[in-house]
């Protein structure tokens, strides 16, 4: 008998399990909201088209604003009219709002205590749409335990559950629906050579920087964009490349603002700018000031002669704060083997005369130094290190008047050309191309000049670093 209810308890025992097994689930694991009841029993709170609604206003903690239907699936912001906003995600928004649905019924006739535990006594925010001459009201709450929000309609005193689709919209500022673009830029469609050229000032900058579009000939070599002012010097890659980064993240900056008073403008820091930012793009030049920074790392910012006020990271302008030598590119002379006839080099007691003749039928120059004739291919590598003597620092042309070596460049229409090093430090030369310079250069590959030269004239090989 014993052994023919063993299975039978067994079986029982199993059930006994199973049933704690799910009064856990039930009680500790299944999902509730605040009010400890279980989630389901979904409910359609509206089935109604809005989207032609005569006007919806939006209160929240952050803003207090209207919009209102100008004309059929066209809206503006009550009293902003003329400023472009979003029509679409507005249809969207009453779309969702004619057919809301919450996940459940949170309670018929809650109490004072409940109704603030909800987040309702004061809401987050209150959406009430006019709809012809009908009128519905929306209050929105606290989030519950699983991130649904609270909510009544209505005169309906019953408090709701739904997901964040309205609440994500109706909880922000109205800047979310405007649609201004601070410039017109794309650099898939955005042909560069219609951007003449940039010019960077404000308190912040270091210097007035101005890149003006370099039109290379075949006599040079350097960058798309020549440095003018401070002074004359291919603009560095790398500062062209933050240009045109910062000029792709002015089409995607948010607006955070549509009042561009002066106290306004004084407000955000951009009456004084901490940058200003011009360029000429098919003619026409824009001015966009950068003003106070904030301390999730964005940056004001606004198109001169605009309507609203943007923000953008502060990763894209802060090369704005940069120095002369970030904006120059490192080489110091630019011109095109191409192009010259004579170079002359004098220093640490040496002179050499080079001779740069025309190409053979291999494409080879016939070149002597003085008045020996020396090998193309070391030629080129003579003067390969030449264009590759590249800037350290900014620096002063310090007391010494006599040059430490001095290059002719002779061009084959006569032009001459010169640059001369002098001596800072033991280490540093300060280089001056043209009766000009602002840079310093190393003591070391100012002397390679005068030791290549000679190798040249040995007919040594000369080694360069790329």
């Amino acid at each position: 008998m014993i052994k023919r209810l063993k299975p039978v308890l067994i079986l029982l025992g199993v059930a006994a399990v199973l049933g704690i097994l799910l009064w856990v689930l039930v009680a500790f694991v299944l999902p509730k909201d605040e009010a400890g009841e279980d989630k389901g029993n979904s409910v359609v709170l509206m089935e109604t088209d809005l989207t032609e609604a005569d006007s919806v206003e939006i209160k929240n903690t952050f803003d207090h604003f209207t919009l209102v239907q100008q004309a059929i699936d066209h809206y503006y912001v009550d009293g902003k009219k003329g400023y472009e906003v979003d029509n679409d995600a507005i249809l969207s928004f009453l779309k969702n709002l004619g057919s809301l649905t919450a996940s459940k019924k949170v309670i018929d006739t809650p109490n004072a205590e409940q109704i603030k535990s909800y987040g309702l006594e004061n809401p987050y925010g209150i959406v009430t749409v006019k709809n012809n001459t009908d009128t519905y009201t929306f209050k929105i709450g606290a989030t519950s335990a699983s991130g649904a929000y609270y909510m009544q309609m209505g005169k309906d005193p019953a408090v709701y559950l739904i997901d964040g689709t309205i609440p994500d919209v109706a909880l922000v500022a109205r800047y979310q629906f405007y649609t201004d673009v601070m410039i017109d830029y794309s650099e898939e469609s955005t042909d560069q050579e219609t951007l003449k050229w940039f010019e960077i000032s404000g308190i912040d900058a270091k210097e007035k920087f101005r890149l003006v579009m370099n039109e290379l000939g075949e006599d040079e070599v350097g960058a798309s964009y020549l440095l003018t002012s401070p002074i004359n010097h291919s603009a560095s890659m790398v500062a062209q490349e933050h240009i045109f980064n910062l000029l792709t993240a002015l089409t995607t900056t948010a607006v955070v603002g549509d009042d561009t008073s002066p106290a306004t403008l004084k407000k955000y820091g951009l009456d004084e700018p901490a940058y200003t930012f011009s360029f000429v793009q098919n003619g026409k030049v824009q001015t966009v000031h950068f003003g106070n920074t904030t301390e999730a790392g964005y940056q004001y910012c606004y198109t001169e002669g605009g309507k609203y006020i943007h923000n953008i990271e502060t990763s894209y302008t802060a090369f704005m704060g940069g120095k002369l030598k970030d904006f120059c590119e490192d080489m110091i002379y630019t011109r095109s083997v191409n192009n010259l006839k004579a170079i002359k080099v004098t220093g640490m007691d040496k002179n050499f005369q080079i001779n740069i003749g025309e190409k053979d039928e291999e494409g080879n120059f016939h070149v002597t130094i003085n008045n020996k004739v020396v090998d193309s291919e070391l030629f080129s590598d003579f003067y390969a290190h030449v264009l590759m003597i590249g800037i350290t620092d900014v620096g002063d042309k310090g007391e010494e008047t006599t040059p430490y070596v001095s290059l002719e460049f002779t061009l084959k229409d006569n032009t001459v050309e010169t640059m001369k090093f002098y001596p800072v430090s033991q280490l540093k030369c300060y280089c001056e191309v043209n009766g000009t310079g602002s840079f310093w250069v190393t003591t070391m590959n100012v002397e390679k000049i005068v030791e290549n030269a000679q190798k040249l004239y040995n007919g040594e090989v000369i080694t360069t670093e790329w």
